[in-house]
């Protein structure tokens, strides 16, 4: 590997792996460092949600991870005291997506997972047992020192930018001096374990609730369960994990015999974000710049999703195709997102762990009109947003999903089956023409954008007519119908209508309007691309 590399990511959990596949694939120079020893063995985190499923989906590792998880339907609440048909559910089958459930699966086995994908298409490996200890930067680079942990020797290493996905305790975000800031919420203990005697759906994440006691029990993939505990005493952080869990699954009444520990840890609860995201040439994702309780299992999903937001802006900048300052918008788009997923983790947490609080309370939170669909779209991913911080044109308003809405999917031809995240299965922005069936001027318009499009940005931006019509500058690749309606459903492009919509790489709406005025998507695009030529007038 060279001794200079143009990115530089520090830990190989599941985010810094999302970073190098993003950065990897738009052909970024890298190098992975963690100072583990090796892979890690451990669960840890054990819930991948629907929009993460998608970005699975969009890299190209989404069947792997198929055949390594558990589906789950989601989450029941077993509050003392009441029977079966009162019990609140978090059901997320009806969730608009092709992944209307979650994934229960073994942290270790899905960083393995990401790591064979990396090796496999492009030969990256973490190199392990290669720890961080400080850096210095300047305006052409960093410099990094690594300690070979196996030698003790010290490496120096320069790459061009550094992202720091090291964790909470991140030594990266301490190198650059960022606050690290927030409020410590609770104590939480877990285990894997092998359990019997358990009378409930192993499918379901069973969360059973007392006074000042709680506890999560769900199947996990292979022999072994997840066990969460935390309550307003002393029994999370007992010196014999078994037994106080079997205590406490007692007095809740569980009714289930916990077996030896195969792994256990305990953990303060913190809500802390870093004061910025960005110093220099240095950026933090994941949880390096925010963490928050682990109610509803949004944290890894929502980390991850910061390396989406991140890399193919970070390549760009790289590859010289856009401005620097397309990283700020990294924390302007992410920090809001890490309010919405507090917002989601206490939608749960303020039920399961609101210890003080008396049952009747918390019940009646599960009854406001509207809990279940506002929690399960919010910990699900699918509404999270940047609508405060996309911008989308300056024309006439249309109805469907704005500048900054997730993108959502649909089925497009029957046989042979063809969905709209297909079309978005490249690195680039795809701008998608939906002209009015058999109308010429709709399609010498498209076709006429298209063109522009490629001269100003090359195939950076992927140009699809929606359309069983054919018209020149769009192949075959670059054409596709609208058989089952479902676009034109999910979009709202109402009879008669035609309409151009713009998908950013990590299948956020960039901009919608009408047709006749796509050329206004042009400035949009060069918000974040710098053209090639110029652009047309709007």
């Amino acid at each position: 590997m060279h001794d200079h590399n143009d990115v530089a990511i520090v830990g190989a959990g599941p985010v810094g792996l999302i970073a190098a596949h993003e950065l990897a694939r738009r052909g970024v120079s890298l190098r992975l460092f963690d100072k583990r020893p090796g892979p890690s063995h451990t669960t840890r985190a054990f819930t991948l949600h629907a929009r993460t499923m998608e970005m699975f989906e969009h890299i190209g590792v989404a069947h792997r991870i198929e055949e390594v998880a558990l589906p789950c339907p989601g989450n029941v609440y077993h509050f003392e005291g009441m029977s079966e048909d009162e019990k609140p559910r978090t059901d997320f089958r009806s969730l608009p997506t092709r992944y209307p459930f979650y994934y229960k699966i073994n942290q270790n086995d899905f960083e393995q997972v990401l790591r064979e994908h990396l090796c496999a298409h492009y030969g990256i490996r973490p190199e392990y047992g290669q720890e961080f200890t400080g850096l210095t930067q300047d305006a052409d680079g960093v410099t990094l020192s690594i300690v070979d942990k196996a030698s003790g020797e010290t490496i120096t290493h320069r790459s061009a930018w550094v992202i720091g996905s090291d964790g909470a305790h991140s030594r990266v975000r301490q190198s650059t001096g960022i606050d690290f800031v927030g409020d410590r919420v609770g104590v939480m203990a877990m285990m894997d374990v092998e359990i019997e005697d358990f009378d409930y759906d192993e499918s379901w994440v069973n969360y059973f609730i007392g006074e000042s006691l709680f506890m999560l029990v769900t199947k996990l993939p292979g022999k072994l369960w997840r066990v969460y505990l935390s309550d307003a005493g002393a029994m999370t952080k007992a010196d014999d994990p078994r037994e106080s869990f079997q205590t406490v699954a007692d007095k809740i009444g569980i009714g289930m015999r916990i077996g030896e520990p195969h792994w256990a840890t305990q953990w303060e609860i913190l809500n802390s974000a870093a004061t910025s995201y960005r110093a220099g040439r240095v950026l933090l994702c994941g949880d390096a710049s925010h963490v928050h309780s682990p109610a509803g299992g949004q944290g890894m999903n929502g980390c991850m999703q910061d390396a989406f937001n991140l890399a193919w802006k970070l390549a760009a900048v790289v590859d010289d195709a856009a401005p620097d300052s397309l990283l700020d918008t990294y924390e302007a788009e992410r920090r809001p997102i890490g309010a919405q997923i507090t917002a989601g983790a206490k939608s749960t947490h303020d039920i399961v762990m609101a210890f003080g609080q008396g049952l009747e309370d918390r019940i009646a939170l599960t009854r406001e009109p509207g809990w279940q669909r506002r929690t399960v779209e919010l910990i699900s991913g699918l509404s999270h947003n940047y609508r405060d911080t996309v911008t989308g044109p300056d024309v006439e308003p249309v109805a469907g999903p704005q500048a900054g809405d997730r993108a959502p999917d649909a089925q497009l031809v029957v046989e042979p089956r063809k969905r709209l995240f297909d079309l978005f299965r490249h690195c680039g922005f795809t701008m998608l023409f939906v002209p009015r069936p058999g109308d010429p001027e709709d399609l010498a318009h498209a076709a006429r954008v298209a063109e522009q499009m490629r001269g100003a940005f090359g195939d950076r931006v992927s140009s699809v007519l929606v359309s069983a019509d054919r018209i020149a500058g769009f192949d075959e690749d670059h054409r596709i119908p609208d058989q089952l309606g479902e676009l034109a459903q999910r979009y709202a492009v109402g009879e008669g209508e035609a309409r151009a919509i713009l998908v950013r790489p990590d299948m956020y709406v960039g901009g919608h309007c009408r047709l006749e005025d796509a050329e206004s998507l042009f400035e949009l695009i060069s918000g974040w691309l710098m053209p090639r030529t110029a652009t047309p007038a709007s």
